[in-house]
């Protein structure tokens, strides 16, 4: 990324938050290493309102840049226009944080416990080892403690400020946008972009076969026995091993481990919390059969469960009927019926209905083959969607296709509206920057840069 494009990449995506505190390995590996305390000097770079912002946070938020990607130019004058910028976008997070505060903005502790959960297991992923990771931390002077904490600290300023800022932004009109604008952000971006993938917008009905309603009350019935044998007293762990069919918890007496929303199936994670810690719920039925659930302990969004799954067998005539039933989704598709009313009626509810400008790359196996040479319109399938654990060994897809957007080179019509947006996103941001900055006292001390804004108006 060259200085040229720097001052687009400090957009309203940037003032929203580009501090977002360390989000990769590149944060704890960028920083210098500690040094002797007493040949430490921090010195106040800029002050906002009755706050300072000092030099080590102004490094601290060039190093966050970093790690996401941003390169530091090699000229000194562009280093110097860079630093400057972001000198200034400090100032802006700053200001909006203060103001946030004055007007009473808050975030729930829950929030901010699940923003710093996903970050610390994102930036624990990228390390090859637990051991690798503390010695990382270890290496900057911290502690996993530590750590965490400069990850909430990080979370709540950016919680408040992003819901301070949205709440603004609702009052205000938006900013118009030319066409001539919308070319030059275009333009800009351009020589960044790389290739374009294949993009796909479609909306499917994802079938899973359904055992019959005999085999159904069965499996209902074993849950119900499992379910008594626990109520009764019984280890739950113990009848988990014995009975239960989920083989990725089986071995270890249903654990579970701490799970959170959105890793769960969705009847499944309704009634997880929803429960009391101690409880152990009626059998719950998804897509996969009965679950029994015990709720052992709560961590801020976490949860931490063990269950007993019972799954019904499947007849290769179930089989044949899911198939059948796609068929005929198919010819309510090519009749015009409306595919939301399809995906409602007969979509399992644990996959997505609506996939748009979707990269075919990342589509599941299976859709390669269907999507070949298919055009915006067209409806394809029933195809069988493989997966392990699904009775009948998959799911079947009918898809209508809206649009396929073939690999290629970028075009201005593929990304037009998402760049109007952005530039009106960029306006508002504007106008609430400039509103705050006139009711408040900034000056920046930046070597050779020195200038001062004082309240107006």
């Amino acid at each position: 990324m060259n200085y040229r494009s720097v001052s687009r990449c400090f957009g309203a995506a940037a003032v929203l938050w580009l501090a977002a505190g360390p989000a990769a390995p590149a944060w704890l590996a960028a920083r210098p290493a500690p040094q002797d305390p007493s040949t430490l000097v921090d010195r106040v770079v800029a002050v906002v309102g009755d706050t300072a912002i000092l030099q080590s946070e102004l490094q601290e938020f060039i190093f966050s840049l970093q790690a996401q990607g941003m390169q530091l130019p090699q000229d000194p004058g562009e280093q110097t226009a860079f630093v400057e910028e972001a000198l200034d976008q400090k100032v802006n997070q700053t200001l909006f944080y203060i103001h946030a505060r004055r007007e009473g903005v808050t975030v729930s502790d829950a929030e901010v416990d699940d923003m710093v959960e996903q970050q610390h297991a994102g930036i624990r992923r990228q390390f090859a080892s637990e051991i690798e990771f503390q010695q990382a931390l270890l290496g900057q002077g911290m502690t996993a403690a530590e750590f965490r904490m400069r990850l909430t600290e990080q979370a709540r300023v950016q919680l408040t400020t992003q819901r301070f800022l949205q709440q603004r932004a609702s009052e205000l009109q938006p900013v118009p946008v030319s066409e001539e604008q919308v070319r030059e952000r275009f333009e800009e971006m351009l020589p960044g972009l790389g290739p374009k993938p294949a993009f796909v917008s479609l909306k499917q009905v994802i079938i899973a076969p359904r055992p019959s309603e005999d085999e159904l009350l069965r499996t209902l019935e074993k849950a119900e026995q499992a379910l008594s044998r626990v109520r009764s007293g019984e280890d739950f762990a113990v009848v988990a091993l014995e009975l239960s069919e989920d083989p990725a918890s089986k071995a270890n007496g249903g654990d579970l481990g701490w799970v959170r929303r959105g890793q769960l199936l969705p009847e499944f994670e309704e009634k997880l919390f929803s429960m009391r810690v101690g409880e152990i719920s009626d059998p719950v039925e998804t897509s996969v059969g009965y679950h029994i659930i015990r709720l052992d302990r709560v961590r801020g969004p976490e949860r931490l469960a063990r269950h007993i799954l019972v799954r019904p067998g499947l007849a290769e005539e179930d089989a044949e009927t899911t198939r059948l039933l796609a068929e005929d989704v198919v010819a309510a598709l090519l009749d015009g019926t409306d595919p939301d009313s399809l995906i409602e009626q007969y979509g399992d509810k644990g996959e997505r209905g609506v996939l748009e400008n979707f990269p075919q790359e990342r589509l599941p196996p299976g859709y390669s083959e269907v999507l070949e040479g298919a055009s915006d319109g067209d409806v394809v399938g029933p195809f069988l969607l493989p997966m392990q654990g699904v009775p009948g060994g998959g799911k079947w897809v009918v898809a209508l296709i809206e649009h396929v957007s073939p690999a290629g080179d970028w075009t201005l019509e593929d990304a037009r509206e998402q760049i109007r947006q952005g530039l009106e996103q960029d306006g508002v941001i504007e106008q609430i920057v400039g509103d705050l900055r006139a009711l408040t006292y900034i000056e920046t001390r930046l070597e050779g840069f020195p200038y001062i804004e004082s309240p107006r108006g």
